[in-house]
């Protein structure tokens, strides 16, 4: 069964992204990096491939007061990079890393995605709400001294993630990832079961692996997987974490973080480990993702097989439209006659020809 993990790309500077990408196939990826050429390269490489792209905002834009003018205002910022990526992001994360402290700020923020995912949605755009911290947000954990519940902001929740596509979170812990499991990673299936039904959305996991931040004292705060275990440790961190998303239907796949260079010397970086890029790679291409409407049942019939381009403002096709020859088989083909250029075209009652040039000259061979 193909790996559900994927990379995070904060930049393409100094990493050869189509290498990797024709190596792994993974099957998901998170951009940073809005650059149309090379992610149209991508999805030309591996077209299920699954690409969610994140507009950055400093941590002190991203407020709750205000929600639906907030949303408003971000979509606005964000439109010029979603329009310039049309076609090849599949989703487009919103605010990343939210904390909310109160029932009264959860219902903010669920507003708030309420108004972009309904902007996005009218654009044409399809997105990924919350994104949350690991760990987070309360979900109705045990108290740390037994005495009672924590709250379960979810429950408020609910409606943003019901307003958006995806649901987006990220899931850290260390020194191993199956530390605090269920608390930190793995922690997705507490906000799956913590939703109403129709809330329920395919998570994207836009951020994983081991992150010394999660370490009480703030001593180990920006040290990744190089501070904790080599790279055949990480490995079989990644692969434990990977078996689990592979047993849940509602995970779509997992970001590693991350390809660049980040962190207390880099540690956080996966450029040099060709074991987790060839263990990515090893399942192949990544199927299609499951239609989840009539709609995307359709789309994705239609897009699985080669379409036929219509041109129909060639002198041809006009032809064709005016004397009746019904509908086209095949794309213009051009040949060379006697050293003269000519252009025909196959269509259901006739085949007709003209030398480049002389429109008002064709001819028809009848079928």
């Amino acid at each position: 069964m193909k790996s559900k993990l994927g990379i995070y790309v904060i930049s393409l500077v100094g990493i050869d992204l189509l290498d990797y990408v024709r190596r792994a196939m993974p099957r998901v990826i998170l951009s940073m990096d809005h650059s149309p050429d090379v992610w149209r390269q991508v999805k030309q490489l591996s077209p299920n491939t699954f690409l969610l792209g994140r507009h950055y905002l400093d941590d002190g834009e991203q407020v709750f007061d205000q929600p639906e003018i907030n949303a408003t205002n971000f979509f606005k910022r964000m439109k010029p990079d979603a329009d310039k990526m049309r076609g090849s992001y599949d989703a487009w994360m919103g605010y990343n890393e939210s904390v909310i402290h109160s029932d009264i700020e959860a219902s903010q923020l669920s507003r708030f995605y309420v108004q972009w995912g309904r902007l996005m949605r009218d654009a044409g755009y399809k997105t990924a709400a919350y994104s949350f911290a690991t760990g987070n947000p309360s979900a109705g954990f045990p108290n740390p001294d037994g005495n009672g519940n924590e709250p379960n902001y979810w429950l408020h929740l609910a409606d943003g993630a019901r307003a958006c596509d995806y649901l987006s979170l990220h899931e850290y812990s260390a020194p191993h990832m199956q530390d605090l499991q269920g608390y930190l990673c793995l922690r997705y299936r507490r906000a799956w079961e913590s939703l109403p039904a129709d809330a329920r959305k395919p998570i994207i996991i836009s951020e994983c692996g081991i992150d010394g931040g999660v370490i009480p004292g703030g001593n180990d705060a920006q040290k990744g997987w190089t501070f904790f275990t080599n790279k055949d440790g990480y490995l079989g961190q990644l692969q434990w974490y990977d078996d689990n998303l592979r047993a849940d239907d509602c995970i779509l796949g997992a970001t590693i973080f991350t390809i660049n260079a980040w962190g207390k010397q880099d540690s956080f970086s996966i450029a040099s480990c060709d074991n987790i890029r060839d263990y990515i790679g090893a399942g192949g291409p990544p199927p299609p993702l499951p239609p989840r409407t009539l709609e995307e049942a359709v789309l994705q019939a239609a897009h699985s097989v080669p379409w036929m381009p219509v041109n129909n403002n060639a002198a041809l096709w006009k032809f064709a439209q005016q004397n009746g020859l019904q509908d086209q088989q095949t794309d213009e083909i051009p040949f060379t006659y006697n050293g003269e250029p000519y252009i025909t075209q196959v269509f259901n009652l006739g085949i007709p020809y003209v030398k480049v040039g002389d429109w008002s000259n064709i001819k028809v061979i009848p079928k």
